[in-house]
């Protein structure tokens, strides 16, 4: 598997959900896949809690497999972190947890996208959800954008990149690349 820990290569950090939803093994495959051949991976959560794996498939089941055996599958805590960070769709939920010590939102005064309220609205369980990231990223003090529905998205803005959804991934992680080199 990609992403054997090597001194060369500059570490990145993957953002995923720690929710009951789950985080989307296809769309962690291909960014896992596409940022693994040029960093050192870790993967962060809120909390450092473990990812629960959905759609999990023929083509990726051996992969998932695999990467849990791994040490960097093991999530750090996302409130620690302070290096560039990359979260696409409902992983962009995760930033909501990361507050300073006087519980203000680590990102206050970002531009951030995710998920829109109509990509949220169309899928099954909207009203379980715990929150809104459209809302929560206003209610916080940054600022949200987003496409149309399934669009590709994405919003750099500082070491922070976001993606609206599954479609943004390959951009995303291209915008992480093109920050990190930059630095």
């Amino acid at each position: 598997m990609a992403s054997e820990r090597l001194p060369s290569r500059p570490a990145c950090l993957l953002v995923a959900s720690g929710a009951a939803e789950g985080v989307s093994a296809p769309s962690f495959l291909h960014c896992f896949t596409l940022a693994s051949s040029a960093f050192n991976l870790q993967v962060v959560t809120p909390g450092g809690k473990a990812m629960d794996f959905v759609d999990v498939d023929e083509s990726n089941a051996r992969w998932v497999q695999d990467f849990r055996l791994k040490a960097y599958a093991s999530p750090a805590k996302l409130e620690s972190i302070d290096e560039p960070i990359c979260a696409v769709g409902h992983g962009v939920a995760a930033l909501c947890s990361a507050t300073n010590d006087d519980g203000s939102w680590v990102f206050q005064g970002y531009s951030v996208t995710g998920p829109s309220v109509y990509e949220l609205i169309r899928a099954p369980g909207f009203a379980r959800l715990p929150l809104v990231v459209e809302d929560f990223v206003k209610d916080a003090g940054a600022s949200f954008s987003a496409s149309e529905p399934d669009a590709m998205h994405v919003v750099l803005d500082r070491h922070l990149v976001t993606g609206q959804n599954a479609s943004s991934t390959v951009p995303a992680v291209h915008s992480l690349l093109f920050l990190c080199g930059s630095r």
